[in-house]
C-alpha cells in the first residue's frame, strides 16, 4: 500500500537508534572497502547515511550520525591518516561538511513538518482521501473505508466505477472533471454505493498532481444527513403542513411550467378551484380540531380521486386548486363532478364520537382557450365560476364561459 503519510515518529526510539547506528556502520564499511583511503573525499559515503538518518530516525539521531561521520572522516580519511590534525585543509573540509550536513538536516526537518501536516489531513477520520491513477485507487485512508464500508484491501487497485450508484454519473464526472488542471480543483455531489449496496450522498473534490498528469487526489465527505435535512426542509417549503398537499408557491411555479408545456405542444390545460361549503359553520360548531380533520379529509379524497400527474394544492383556508394537464373543459367538468360526489358521499368520523361529519364542496372550472391565457387568467375565470356555484346553491360545479 502506498504510504503518503509516513512519519519517523511512528517508529520506536530503540529501532530508530539501531537504524541510525546501522546506517553509520554501513557508511564507514563502504568507505573503507570501496574507496581508497585518500580517494573520493573523506565524507562521500557518509552523506547517504546522514540523509537517511535525518529522514527515518529524526533530527537528533541524524545529528548524531552527522557528528560521528565528521569525526570518522576527519580521523581516518584526511591526511595525516588515523590521527586528528588541525590545519587549513582539515578545517575547510570539516566546515564544508558541517554546512552541508546542517542544510540536509534543516530541509529534512522542514519536510517532516509538511509530512506531519499532511498526515493530519490524510489520517482524518471524518474526511475520506483517495489517490487515483487513471481513476483507479492506489491509496486511500481509513475514513474512506469507514464511510463506504469497503476494506482498504478491496479498494486498492480497483476502479472508482464500482463506487458510483449510477454509471451515468461516473461517465459525467469523467467528462466534466478530466483532465484535471493544476490549480483548478473539481467539486461535485452525487450518490455513492456502499459495500452493502445502500446509497449515500457524498461531497467530493479532486485536484491534479502537478508532477504526474495521471495522478489526482480526491477528498470526500458523507453528506447524507445534510441531504436528508435539505429534503425535509424542501418538503416543508413545498407542502402544506396540515394536508400534505402542495403549497401555494410550489403550485404557482408548477402551473407556469404546465402552461408553457401546453402552449408548446398545443395541448389542453384546465384548472379547478374548490371551496368547502359552510366551513366556518364546521369550525364554529365542532371546533378547529374537527375543521382540521375536514381539511385533511378533503385533501385525502382529492389525492385518491385525481390522477397521479394532476397537481393539487391548498391555497389557504378551505380553498383548494387542482391543475389538470392534458384535460379539456368537458373532461375537467367530469373530473370536478366526480370529486364533488366523492366528498359529498364521504363520512368523516369525529374524535368525540357520534354521527360522522358530512361535507359538500363547490367547484369552479376554467380551461385555457388561447396562448394568451396565463395562470392568473385561469385562476380568475375559475374563481368567478366558483363564486357562481356558491351563489346558485353550493354543492355544485360551474364552468367558466
Amino acid at each position: 500500500m502506498l504510504k503518503l503519510n509516513f512519519s519517523y515518529k511512528k517508529l520506536d526510539l530503540r529501532y530508530r537508534f539501531a537504524l541510525a547506528l546501522l546506517l553509520f556502520s554501513l557508511a564507514l564499511f563502504f568507505r573503507f572497502t570501496i574507496l581508497p583511503q585518500g580517494g573520493g573525499g573523506p565524507f562521500v559515503t557518509f552523506y547517504p547515511a546522514i540523509i537517511l538518518s535525518f529522514y527515518f530516525c529524526g533530527a537528533y539521531l541524524g545529528l548524531l550520525v552527522a557528528l560521528c561521520s565528521g569525526i570518522a572522516g576527519a580521523y581516518y580519511f584526511i591526511p595525516p591518516y588515523n590521527q586528528f590534525s588541525i590545519d587549513v585543509a582539515t578545517y575547510s573540509s570539516l566546515m564544508f561538511f558541517s554546512i552541508t550536513s546542517g542544510l540536509v538536516g534543516f530541509f529534512i526537518s522542514r519536510l517532516h513538518r509538511h509530512i506531519e501536516e499532511i498526515s493530519i489531513i490524510l489520517d482524518n477520520e471524518m474526511i475520506g482521501g483517495m489517490m487515483l491513477k487513471d481513476r483507479r485507487i492506489i491509496w486511500c485512508n481509513t475514513a474512506v473505508s469507514r464511510i463506504l464500508g469497503y476494506p482498504q484491501s478491496m479498494l486498492l487497485g480497483s476502479s472508482t466505477k464500482m463506487l458510483f450508484a449510477d454509471e451515468k454519473v461516473f461517465d459525467t464526472v469523467g467528462r466534466d472533471a478530466y483532465p484535471l488542471k493544476v490549480g483548478k480543483p473539481y467539486r461535485t455531489q452525487f450518490e455513492m454505493k456502499k459495500v452493502d449496496g445502500s446509497k449515500i450522498w457524498i461531497d467530493i473534490s479532486g485536484a491534479a498532481i502537478s508532477y504526474d498528469k495521471h495522478l489526482s487526489l480526491w477528498l470526500l465527505n458523507d453528506i447524507s444527513k445534510q441531504k436528508t435535512l435539505e429534503d425535509e426542509l424542501k418538503h416543508k417549503v413545498n407542502h402544506d403542513y396540515l394536508t400534505g398537499l402542495n403549497s401555494r408557491d410550489w403550485f404557482m411555479n408548477q402551473a407556469l411550467i404546465e402552461l408553457n408545456r401546453a402552449n408548446r405542444f398545443s395541448s389542453p390545460l384546465s384548472l379547478l378551484m374548490l371551496d368547502i361549503d359552510f366551513f366556518k359553520t364546521v369550525n364554529d360548531t365542532h371546533g378547529h380540531q374537527v375543521g382540521d380533520i375536514a381539511l385533511k379529509s378533503v385533501a385525502d379524497i382529492a389525492k385518491s380521486t385525481l390522477r397521479d400527474f394532476d397537481i393539487c394544492a391548498r391555497l389557504g383556508g378551505e380553498e383548494f386548486a387542482v391543475l389538470l394537464p392534458e384535460t379539456n373543459k368537458s373532461q375537467a367538468y367530469e373530473v370536478a363532478e366526480r370529486l364533488r360526489l366523492a366528498i359529498k358521499n364521504s363520512k368523516v368520523p369525529l374524535p368525540s364520537g357520534g354521527l360522522p361529519l358530512t361535507m359538500t364542496i363547490s367547484i369552479g372550472v376554467s380551461s385555457m382557450t388561447s396562448k394568451d391565457d396565463n395562470i392568473d387568467v385561469l385562476i380568475s375565470k375559475a374563481d368567478k365560476a366558483l363564486y357562481e356555484a356558491k351563489k346558485t346553491g353550493r354543492n355544485k360545479v360551474c364552468a367558466s364561459q
